[in-house]
């Protein structure tokens, strides 16, 4: 399980690769990435994330256990940015792994929301 909350911003490519290698015996991977977006109308041109350390942390590490419990999972992978984040930046990124593609999507999308 890896968990990270940083204001950088994260390769998409390397991140995917990375998970996808540490991989042993899995059937699936899935991996979903979130994307700041502007609103139609709205005229975004940033925003700003803030979050306590620790507790963010900590959080997203109660909500990654809770999958691995729910679904048969052999690895879980979160990353959320904070600080100005601008339309078309990645904000979020979730990984899952599994035996079965079934539990790797649930689970993902568990993670999602």
């Amino acid at each position: 399980m890896d968990i990270r909350v940083q204001e950088a911003p994260f390769d998409l490519g390397h991140e995917v690769e990375a998970f996808t290698d540490r991989q042993v015996n899995m059937g699936a991977v899935v991996t979903f990435t979130g994307i700041t977006r502007d609103l139609p109308g709205a005229g975004m041109d940033r925003m700003e994330m803030e979050h306590y350390p620790g507790m963010t942390e900590r959080a997203l590490t109660k909500i990654a256990e809770d999958a691995m419990a729910r679904w048969d999972l052999g690895d879980v992978l979160i990353i959320h940015r904070y600080g100005v984040l601008r339309p078309q930046d990645r904000i979020m990124m979730v990984g899952t792994a599994s035996r079965h593609r079934a539990h790797a999507f649930e689970a993902a999308e568990f993670l999602m929301d």
